[in-house]
């Protein structure tokens, strides 16, 4: 690492969350987790592995190749894990060939029956997608949802696992809209039962209704954002202790004095009223880093607030530590997460080896997130409401170009 700048994702705490959510179940419901979008920016892979350490029972993913990267690791392997993969978003009868083959559950959005459709050379397991108010994917009439039921619950190598639903306002104060899909639901579900059609798995609740209505958990839930730590919207009130999962760093480059009048940035949108000190620090939105937290935004050094100021770069961005003592090229700068170490300095890694470095910052970041809980955090939650967007665009925006290194779970005690 040269550059200096890396996200630490804690698996730990993606598996406390899920298992602070599976506490409150009932022992019947199941418990889907999302690792879609490269686990929301977090890793798919290390997603998962937390999750199903939290007491996850299936996976949900958006896309069949997902699915199938899931699959085909060690980890996920259908003969060695019994663990389920879902494919949350529509897939075509003659992609549902492939999913099959691999023992990948699928979403089916439209009618089967009218297209040819051979028998499958192993049983594909399938859930019907009711469009109850979302407005994006299934089944909208009740005379639909049934024809496409029946033919395939019809078919022997069909497997008609489950119906689910998706919620379009259910983290929202006012719950009407939520609960007139729930009746829309609902209809095609006693509709299927008065044709003796009755799937294995009835879901809907994502992370809001599975934290908030109780009532909407039916057979499983599916556990989405939270799983990561962070609330489903601004006006949600969560009534378990989420813990972010997601923490980046990177390194002071510079550090220059400006006057008073002096502009920062392209388009000069901040000007200096003092004497103010910037120091510029290595990410930008390049790196997934919101241009809409330009002159909005802040990051810790030395465990203190400093604001961006002046339109986030590509590359790089700057801030303003005029009121932090002795700031200087090389300290850690906390982009998201909590307050980094104090022994973290770029001199103490420049020269080590990668192994090394990866050791040395992971080995003092654990030490560190368990003496120091209360430590200051920068909240992605609350920065996505500073730049006007949600948790989820900011932490699926981390590119490929930040190193990602994964804390090793810890041992449970009593497990």
């Amino acid at each position: 690492m040269y550059r200096g700048t890396f996200a630490i994702i804690d698996e730990n705490a993606i598996r406390e969350n899920v298992r602070a959510v599976v506490s409150r179940l009932h022992h019947s419901v199941k418990m889907l987790v999302a690792v879609k979008a490269d686990g929301y920016g977090h890793g798919m892979i290390q997603a998962a592995k937390a999750a199903l350490a939290g007491g996850a029972d299936y996976l949900g993913v958006a896309t069949l190749e997902e699915a199938l990267e899931l699959r085909n690791h060690p980890l996920f392997n259908s003969a060695s894990s019994p663990i389920r993969i879902l494919v949350l978003g529509s897939v075509s009868h003659v992609a549902a060939r492939v999913a099959a083959e691999n023992e990948i559950d699928v979403t089916v959005t439209d009618n089967w029956s009218g297209y040819d459709v051979p028998p499958f050379s192993r049983p594909l397991r399938v859930h019907l997608k009711i469009d109850s108010g979302m407005s994006r994917l299934g089944f909208v009439s009740e005379e639909e949802s049934l024809a496409a039921a029946q033919w395939l619950s019809n078919r022997s190598d069909i497997h008609l696992t489950g119906v689910f639903t998706h919620f379009a306002c259910a983290d929202a104060r006012d719950l009407h809209h939520a609960q007139h899909q729930v009746e829309r639901f609902e209809a095609h579900l006693d509709n299927f039962r008065r044709h003796g059609i009755q799937p294995e798995l009835v879901h809907a609740a994502n992370s809001a209704a599975t934290l908030r209505v109780p009532e909407w958990h039916y057979d499983m839930v599916r556990l989405g954002i939270s799983a990561y730590g962070y609330p489903p919207s601004d006006d949600f009130e969560c009534p378990i202790d989420l813990q972010q999962a997601l923490h980046l760093y990177t390194f002071v480059s510079r550090v220059a004095e400006i006057p008073a009048g002096e502009t920062v940035g392209y388009g000069g949108t901040f000007k200096a009223k003092r004497p103010t000190r910037i120091a510029t620090v290595p990410i930008g939105y390049a790196d997934g880093y919101s241009r809409h937290l330009s002159n909005q935004g802040y990051v810790l050094v030395h465990a203190k607030k400093a604001p961006v100021v002046g339109n986030v770069c590509m590359d790089q961005l700057m801030i303003d530590t005029t009121d932090i003592d002795n700031v200087k090229p090389g300290d850690c700068v906390t982009i998201y997460g909590k307050s980094a170490p104090d022994e973290w300095e770029f001199a103490q890694i420049d020269g080590l080896t990668e192994e090394e470095q990866q050791k040395f910052l992971l080995h003092s970041f654990q030490k560190h997130r368990i003496a120091n809980n209360a430590e200051p955090c920068v909240s992605v939650h609350k920065l996505a409401q500073s730049a006007g967007t949600i948790s989820y665009e900011l932490t699926c925006a981390l590119s490929s170009r930040v190193l990602h290194l994964y804390t090793e779970l810890d041992e449970i005690s009593g497990s």
